[in-house]
């Protein structure tokens, strides 16, 4: 595993050492050959490509289809953070999101639940950022949800709905895996967050 870690973040050295200048200066990226139907997919797809191929040259990169998202209006670099995390991970990357926001991906997963009628709990440790006010989301949104505080997902009885962890590990590609545990957020002090 740590071999295949290394070649990945070897690999993603290369890319982010010549990727095409339009990655960091358009928000939407080549539409002249975009596919809306394959959208973020078929980015991917071809990104995987060019691991196994260990070509990460400027012109091969620029060549990719859109990556395309609504949240992020097709920034490949976002795209490129999920595939790393899922890959060091393992992990589909299509079940790894990333979000400029800290709290976006717990409020995707209160919302989603309400609609379904889903109970969910949320699991953290330590204190939160300012931005997680429980009771604020509670009264704000209506979003009904309860909160533990634990050292340990393992240790928490079992719950009917969805769990959520919050963790603040401080590197993107560190996830939590426990069987108890449905979504996992790891937020980022002053980046975002990953789920």
């Amino acid at each position: 595993m740590i071999k295949k870690q290394n070649k990945v973040l070897d690999f993603i050295d290369k890319v982010l050492n010549s990727m095409p200048q339009d990655w960091l200066k358009l928000t939407t990226h080549r539409l002249d050959i975009y596919n809306e139907t394959l959208a973020k997919s078929e980015f991917i797809t071809e990104f995987e490509r060019l691991f196994q191929e260990d070509n990460g040259n400027s012109n091969a990169l620029s060549e990719l289809p859109t990556a395309f998202d609504y949240i992020r209006l097709g920034h490949p670099l976002s795209c490129v953070l999920e595939w790393t995390t899922a890959q060091i991970n393992g992990l589909d990357s299509s079940r790894v999101i990333a979000f400029s926001s800290q709290t976006m991906p717990l409020l995707a997963v209160l919302r989603k639940n309400s609609f379904e009628n889903k109970n969910t709990r949320i699991l953290y440790s330590g204190n939160l950022p300012k931005a997680f006010d429980f009771e604020t989301l509670q009264r704000v949104y209506g979003y009904t949800f309860d909160w533990v505080e634990t050292d340990s997902p393992e240790a928490v009885p079992e719950f009917e709905g969805s769990t959520v962890l919050l963790s603040q590990e401080n590197s993107p590609e560190k996830i939590h895996n426990s069987s108890r545990v449905d979504f996992f957020i790891n937020i980022l002090p002053d980046l975002g967050s990953i789920i």
